[in-house]
């Protein structure tokens, strides 16, 4: 396994915002039977989402959520001397978001800047690699930023937009030889990467005419190949499977008591995924926090955007188990103590003007 533990690091406080668009799932045409939408919705939890329409990238979302918590936090901009953007939905192919991100966030040049290309557990993977720079102590402020837009990225004919919902995030971390160190355990899997993915767009499968074509896939959906494409039943015995393993082996190695645990994080995937996996950790539901009802699967953001919508006035001062689950195939758990001074602001509802950079 890739276990280490990173020391130093402070987690000085998280904000989430959402889009202005919220849609509800019962007034979907996706599923034309409404016995049948009903029972859909039951079985996902997801009862309505926030949507990113035209114009609005999840770089815009994680700006007006960075600049939230940079003010609630008193920070001066001179300070920051790292920003990671992670997203599958950047600006651009090139350059690197983030360094669009520095600039927009008028941030010294002084800041290192780059993207990390991570799905669900895009939050974990981009938290250990920003708190393995700060550990060392010669940069002592950063800003990791998570947003996903990937309602973007699916057929308008695939109930799985059903699931999918946007949000962009803002973590602030800061060096701090008192802070209570951070466990992470790191997984790839690449055999599997295609078993969720958009196959056209990168530089293995340029776009041609073809990309835009609708094609009937074995699930009997109509998608192009520009648009993501999942094998539903191999995603859900991965992350049942996965998730509930790993959190114990490494408890287990941690000697941490699943009763010392006051929340555990786990993606929302969907409803179903996420009380398999509860009830295989055998944790009430005191202990495992959803807020997929009201805001779907958004990716690498939904355990930030978990924080902020369910945990934001409880999270100070708790021991906190995170695992998160995706494409590529790529898991992550991670165990850390909060501090007790942490700054959560409430959510944000996005209220930028629409770019065309």
């Amino acid at each position: 396994m890739a276990f280490f533990k990173i020391d130093n690091v402070k987690i000085a406080g998280i904000s989430a915002c959402v889009p202005p668009k919220q849609v509800e799932n019962i007034d979907s045409i996706l599923i034309e039977d409404k016995k049948e939408l009903e029972k859909y919705i039951e079985a996902t939890g997801v009862k309505r989402r926030y949507i990113a329409e035209e114009g609005i990238c999840s770089s815009d979302l994680c700006l007006e959520a960075a600049e939230r918590l940079i003010e609630k936090l008193d920070w001066e901009k001179e300070e920051i001397e790292c920003l990671i953007f992670v997203s599958q939905t950047p600006d651009y192919i090139f350059p690197a978001t983030a360094c669009v991100l520095q600039d927009r966030l008028k941030l010294s040049s002084n800041c290192m800047s780059f993207d990390i290309t991570m799905s669900c557990p895009g939050w974990i993977y981009g938290l250990s690699a920003i708190s393995a720079i700060l550990s060392a102590g010669k940069i002592k402020k950063g800003l990791l930023l998570v947003g996903e837009t990937s309602t973007k990225a699916k057929s308008p004919y695939d109930r799985v937009n059903l699931l999918a919902g946007d949000a962009g995030t803002a973590t602030a971390l800061e060096f701090n030889t008192s802070a209570s160190p951070i466990i992470f355990d790191m997984h790839t899997d690449g055999s599997n990467f295609k078993s969720l993915i958009i196959p056209d767009g990168g530089y293995r499968n340029p776009v041609t005419k073809e990309s835009f074509e609708y094609v009937m896939c074995k699930d009997d959906i109509l998608r192009n190949r520009l648009q993501a494409n999942m094998e539903g039943d191999s995603i859900f015995s991965f992350a049942v499977n996965t998730a509930p393993k790993e959190i114990n082996a490494l408890l287990s190695k941690l000697a941490v008591d699943k009763a010392d645990v006051d929340y555990f994080l786990i993606h929302q995937a969907n409803q179903m995924i996420n009380k398999f996996i509860q009830k295989r950790l055998k944790v009430d539901d005191s202990k495992c926090i959803y807020n997929i009802t009201d805001f779907g699967n958004t990716s690498s953001t939904s355990i930030p955007l978990m924080i902020i919508s369910k945990l934001r006035e409880k999270f100070n001062g708790k021991k906190i188990v995170c695992s998160a689950f995706g494409t590529g195939l790529a898991w992550g758990t991670m165990v850390m103590d909060t501090s007790t001074d942490g700054v959560f602001p409430e959510l944000i509802r996005y209220a930028g003007d629409k770019t065309d950079n």
